[in-house]
């Protein structure tokens, strides 16, 4: 009776451990796709900017062309918004790039570049179908760990393109500032 209590516990222990598994990946995923998003319009409004900012610039530079002085401050801020937003289109590239990560000279079931993803598909699905589970959970667990590591990649990069395209933008007004005063 106790090593048929003990198999049940165990049936329950692995179950747990399969819903934590399916609910971190999801919860990777989802932050994995944010990001994305998130990036991408930061990647619009950064890339929109960095427009402005030069044609701004070469505004300036045909006031000065005509006699009119620019305020040479206001011309520098418009250069150095520009390149804050490059910057920042730079980093926000970086985050929605696709991250391919391979296991450290592993190969498991889940990467889509894996091996087994090239086999013919009766050969994949038998291949599959004899897999071990104590093997499919390792490949689960380390196919968790590999989101994570994107995830931090992504918020990262995402970061960056953030506080680069926060700073821009404030160059940017002090440029605006200047040429309005000058």
């Amino acid at each position: 009776m106790a090593s048929v209590a003990a198999k049940i516990a165990e049936v329950e222990r692995a179950l747990m451990h399969e819903r934590f598994a399916d609910f971190e990946r999801s919860v990777l995923q989802d932050n994995i796709v944010l990001c994305d998003a998130k990036s991408g319009v930061l990647l619009a409004f950064s890339g929109a900017m960095v427009i402005f900012c030069l044609d701004a610039f070469i505004a300036s530079r045909g006031t000065a062309i005509r006699g009119s002085s620019p305020h040479l401050g206001a011309i520098v801020l418009f250069v150095v918004a520009a390149l804050g937003f490059l910057v920042s289109c730079h980093f926000s590239l970086s985050t929605v790039l696709p991250r391919l990560r391979r296991g450290q000279g592993r190969s498991d079931h889940i990467f889509w570049e894996a091996p087994f993803f090239r086999l013919p598909v009766d050969k994949y699905v038998e291949e599959m179908m004899a897999l071990d589970l104590s093997v499919e959970h390792e490949d689960r667990l380390r196919h968790l760990h590999t989101l994570a590591g994107i995830c931090r990649s992504k918020f990262r990069n995402f970061q960056l393109a953030m506080r680069f395209g926060q700073a821009s933008f404030v160059v940017l007004v002090l440029a605006e500032l200047a040429r309005i005063l000058a």
